[in-house]
């Protein structure tokens, strides 16, 4: 790698650009350092492994749907259509609202408060800090309300 700097200050690889790239966004292209456009929108997920619960959307875009909840975390987040969704853990963490982790060590079920700016709400309170879950409790994700309906517990774990 060529390290050059333009005449504004920046820096970048002389090897791989014939000018700056940051001042000539046109040769940027997706093996660029900087990405002109915006990222794709996070993927929706099915967790690996077996379920271990679900949250089931009763009012929102998604009425009716239900998210599976695997063994360890579960990231939530919202669609494009501002529907709740369970991320791929390589999700961007702007995405995710909240995590709703099974210990089967533990055997428990935690709500954790997710990274995004948006915020997840439990019985109606903003969730700032773990919380347990034990089934029927309500979430809110943006517009959407789901219920949290726990498999494994009460004697059973995979």
């Amino acid at each position: 790698m060529k390290l050059t700097k333009c005449e504004q200050g920046h820096f970048y690889d002389g090897d791989k650009y014939p000018a700056c790239p940051y001042c000539n966004t046109d040769l940027q292209t997706e093996t660029a350092i900087v990405q002109t456009s915006e990222a794709p929108a996070a993927q929706s997920a099915a967790p690996d492994g077996p379920v271990a619960g679900w949250l089931v959307v009763l009012d929102g875009p998604a009425r009716g749907r239900d998210l599976r909840l695997g063994v360890g975390r579960s990231f939530l987040g919202l669609d494009a259509a501002a529907a709740p969704v369970t991320l791929s853990p390589d999700a961007p963490l702007g995405a995710r609202q909240a995590t709703v982790v099974y210990d089967d060590q533990a055997d428990a079920f935690t709500l954790l408060p997710g990274s995004s700016q948006e915020l997840c709400y439990l019985a109606g309170e903003a969730v700032l800090e773990p919380r347990p879950l034990t089934g029927g409790e309500e979430l809110r994700l943006g517009s959407n309300t789901l219920r949290f309906v726990p498999f494994c517990g009460g004697g059973f774990r995979w």
